[in-house]
């Protein structure tokens, strides 16, 4: 007799209300059905997962790092050895998951029964057999069973959409996909109630809305403290997760880690400083390389908002903000992390003012990924428009560094520039001038008319106030008046 997972119900619970209302609706259908699951690293696909299914029959099997897939195939009967309380399962020398699904769908009858496949690209030891032989066993036992869902769940968002979602095996099988994404700065908010908005927010900016680091930020007195204690002490949580984040994401390659290093060492870099640095002769591997990285979240690109991706200017940055996080202030003092030296004082070994310089450029990468929350703040959503950051070779050689923070390029015939100040106090009237001169180096040849716009966390001084110079000045509290 089977015996299913038991899941505890946590009234905790915060957030994911679309995805667990999604969840739910495809959990009461009575069609036998396949729910495909990808995410980052600690993103909470295993919790919402449970949570939301917490009422059906659920058998979880769960793979194993690095382990071969004679390996993998004989953990996953153990694991149905458990269930079934039969010993014999886990001494069974079988040659191939067709015959490890066969032995599951024996023991499964009708009914709200849910097989959850965890870690599918270990599972699969990042190959092809473990989905093509599971396409066989659904289209001939799997999707005759009333109620059944399987859930394929991974965290290579890479492995998952090129070799199941976009498999041959599963086209048009896998009926439903959901691609976790971190908690939104609302969420996070909730989270982390009761903490101020602007230690939300510094949160955020530092590891992300990732469930399981935000849970490390609430340990002691200040998101500050918290920070330091889980990342400055010997062997503390911070200072060894980025190793697991290559472990989970990503299959074995040389060049992943090595370009996560290299950008994280600047604020951007050009596809010909990866290739040189990286000492690769031809582009085409190294298009493949971005790609997966750019799908597991690690990295993002960005063009001036005007050319498109496919522009020489193109940059790659690192988009995840821990790992910016760690090479930042963990690595470079790791040998003295590990040696116990800021033990009796963790909050010794970061400057509050690199580490507030840092978050100004934190948050210019949170408000050009929020650009449609922040349209919709100023009014013009409902127009179409191109956004991004602004930057070319003209105006990068008349001053070193230029560049638009964030643009709006609107079919109403307005541009829409912002200057994004994260600051510790309201902003003064120096903004202005610093303002005026990114005006004189943009060429503006279709004559828009220009609005100007102040995103800061703080609001403006009453000197700046008085002099009516930005159209529209966006706080903290008005990026968090809607959902974000």
């Amino acid at each position: 007799m089977l015996t299913p997972k038991k899941i505890l119900t946590l009234h905790s619970f915060i957030g994911r209300t679309f995805e667990k209302e999604r969840l739910t609706s495809i959990g009461k259908s009575p069609t036998p059905c396949i729910l495909v699951v990808y995410g980052r690293r600690r993103v909470g696909k295993t919790e919402l997962l449970e949570q939301v299914y917490a009422g059906r029959n659920i058998l979880k099997f769960e793979g194993l790092y690095g382990k071969s897939q004679q390996e993998q195939m004989t953990h996953v009967l153990w694991q149905l050895s458990e269930y079934t309380n039969n010993p014999l399962f886990s001494k069974l020398a079988l040659s191939s998951w067709k015959e490890v699904f066969l032995c599951i769908n024996d023991q499964i009858t009708e009914g709200p029964w849910t097989l959850y496949f965890e870690e599918v690209q270990w599972l699969a030891d990042y190959a092809d057999d473990f989905i093509a032989e599971m396409k066989f066993v659904w289209d001939n036992y799997f999707r005759h069973k009333q109620g059944l869902l399987l859930i394929l769940c991974g965290s290579s968002p890479s492995f998952i959409i090129n070799q199941v979602i976009h498999s041959q095996s599963l086209y048009n099988r896998s009926q439903h996909e959901l691609h976790l994404q971190e908690f939104s700065l609302t969420e996070t908010v909730e989270y982390l109630a009761p903490r101020s908005k602007r230690e939300v927010l510094d949160a955020y900016l530092t590891v992300g809305g990732i469930p399981e680091y935000l849970k490390w930020c609430k340990t002691s007195s200040s998101v500050f403290l918290s920070l330091c204690n889980n990342a400055f002490m010997p062997d503390s949580f911070f200072s060894k997760e980025h190793e697991r984040i290559f472990v989970s994401s990503l299959a074995d390659n040389k060049h992943y880690k090595n370009i996560i290093e290299f950008l994280a060492l600047r604020r951007f870099a050009t596809r010909e400083e990866i290739l040189h640095h990286l000492h690769i002769s031809t582009s085409g591997s190294l298009t493949d390389v971005l790609q997966d990285m750019e799908l597991c979240g690690l990295i993002y690109k960005y063009a001036p908002y005007n050319l498109g991706d496919s522009s020489h200017l193109t940059r790659f940055c690192l988009a995840d903000n821990y790992l910016q996080f760690y090479y930042k202030f963990i690595k470079p003092i790791a040998s003295d992390i590990q040696k116990g030296v800021f033990k009796n004082r963790p909050t010794s070994a970061i400057s509050m003012d690199t580490y507030h310089k840092w978050l100004g450029f934190a948050f210019e990468r949170f408000c050009r990924n929020n650009h449609h929350h922040i349209a919709k703040l100023l009014g013009f959503s409902g127009v179409r428009y191109s956004s991004g950051v602004f930057f070319n070779r003209a105006t990068q050689k008349a001053e070193a560094g230029f560049q638009i923070d964030l643009l709006f390029d609107r079919d109403d015939k307005v541009l829409s520039l912002c200057e994004i100040k994260y600051t510790q106090g309201k902003v003064g009237i120096d903004v202005i001038e610093e303002m005026e001169r990114k005006i004189k180096l943009f060429p503006n040849k279709k004559g828009k008319s220009l609005h100007k716009i102040l995103i800061t966390l703080e609001g403006a001084q009453d000197s700046l106030l008085q002099r009516h110079y930005f159209d529209h000045i966006l706080t903290l509290e008005d990026l968090l008046t809607t959902t974000i």
